[in-house]
């Protein structure tokens, strides 16, 4: 929950925005038939200590019940709605997508994080395909470019490639830890040195010396990435990242999406494809999702499923580090002279019936308004034109309308 309650016009205008960031991504998530659900505020820190990859416990807020049973304040939702999927099916019946919108409390390293924040995320329960993976990541670039940003930067791994080269060499728990953080922050100089110091075969050295450097075109950045692979697997993963990224290009995504195999699962439960968003001038992600596969199985079901989730709190701050994403854009502005004032109006009641988000203004004021739009209508006493993407389409109907705008839906704006 965002709250201040030292309110002043600043304080107004911050709280608008975040109201403003929850419309936007509750009404994308249900574009794409999410259903919207809810988990306890208050959790059993047993459910998170039963995961064997799970939050931080460091991180976790505790408090004791009445009945002395140590609770958490929730700190993540895709655990709790695992878990209580696990409880009703121990397979999936069908596939499932559902959505949140809700507060997380956790005790962040970074100074600028509080304890409470907002976290909206999807969670698609469904089999392990290339599509479907596409789809999601497709949906988190959708909500960003609904939010405003326009330098959007996805960034596509897979746990299982990272695994692989793990699983051909003997590290303890902390040397492993070490050498994740090295590629992490990228520490190119102290990768080579602290895996000599260790029992690592030369070859695999080269190979995790290469990780951080394999970034970049999904394409060249998988063909280098094949000199280092040590097993059938990871042959495979390289060409499923690739299957994926090509379904990416038919939503449009192409400029948006780079491969990193690089990333590591922060998220322990992440088994296959993991991805994290980034907007201009922010210096750290702004959503980071994954396929979890295998969480279900903690809980004695098999419930593979993917998600992603983002923070709304760190949304509104970058956002005010760019300037183009000063205002949420509204679904649709008319311009209109001044022979067709009562056809606007009708148009605009006719658009807001079917929930678009409209303003309507005489063609004079629309220097003045800086509100941003996806789509635009031009309307003259001879005329009527749609405006998308810097294309125009004439319609002399709604209903020729609407297939204009159903149309537009069927790619990712850019």
């Amino acid at each position: 929950m965002y709250t201040d309650y030292n309110a002043n016009d600043e304080i107004v205008k911050d709280y608008q925005k975040y109201e403003r960031m929850i419309k936007t991504i509750n009404k994308r998530f249900k574009t794409y038939g999410y259903e919207r659900i809810k988990t306890p505020t208050f959790e059993q820190y047993d459910m998170y200590a039963q995961v064997t990859s799970s939050i931080n416990r460091k991180e976790m807020v505790k408090t004791i019940d009445g009945d002395g049973e140590v609770l958490v304040l929730r700190p993540d939702v895709t655990i709790p709605i695992t878990k209580q999927l696990a409880d009703n099916y121990t397979t999936l019946p069908h596939e499932l997508r559902y959505y949140y919108v809700q507060d997380v409390y956790r005790q962040s390293q970074l100074e600028d994080e509080e304890v409470e924040r907002t976290q909206a995320g999807v969670e698609y329960f469904c089999d392990s395909t290339p599509e479907a993976d596409a789809e999601v990541i497709a949906l988190a670039c959708h909500t960003l470019k609904d939010l405003g940003f326009r330098n959007i930067k996805i960034e596509l791994g897979h746990a299982g490639f990272f695994q692989e080269l793990i699983e051909k060499g003997s590290f303890t728990e902390r040397q492993l830890m070490q050498l994740k953080n090295l590629i992490q922050t990228k520490n190119i100089v102290e990768i080579e040195p602290f895996l000599q110091r260790l029992d690592i075969a030369e070859d695999l050295i080269a190979a995790f010396v290469k990780i951080p450097l394999l970034y970049g075109d999904p394409v060249k950045i998988s063909e280098r990435a094949r000199d280092i692979t040590k097993t059938v697997k990871m042959e495979g993963t390289l060409d499923y990242l690739l299957e994926v990224y090509d379904i990416l290009r038919l939503y449009g995504l192409e400029d948006n999406i780079v491969m990193d195999l690089g990333l590591i699962n922060r998220m322990g439960y992440y088994s296959d494809i993991i991805f994290q968003g980034f907007v201009e001038k922010f210096g750290r992600p702004v959503l980071m999702g994954g396929r979890y596969n295998y969480l279900g199985n903690e809980f004695g079901a098999a419930l593979p499923a993917i998600g992603f989730a983002c923070t709304v709190e760190s949304l509104m701050k970058a956002a005010k580090t760019d300037l183009t994403t000063r205002r949420t854009p509204v679904d649709v502005k008319i311009s209109y002279d001044e022979n067709s004032l009562k056809e606007s109006i009708v148009l605009a009641n006719e658009l807001r019936e079917r929930n678009y988000t409209v303003i309507s203004n005489p063609a004079n004021k629309e220097m003045v308004d800086a509100q941003p739009s996806i789509y635009q209508i031009i309307m003259t006493q001879n005329e009527q034109v749609f405006v998308y993407n810097e294309v125009s389409y004439y319609f002399d109907s709604i209903q020729a309308l609407l297939k204009l705008m159903n149309g537009a839906k069927g790619a990712v704006m850019n």
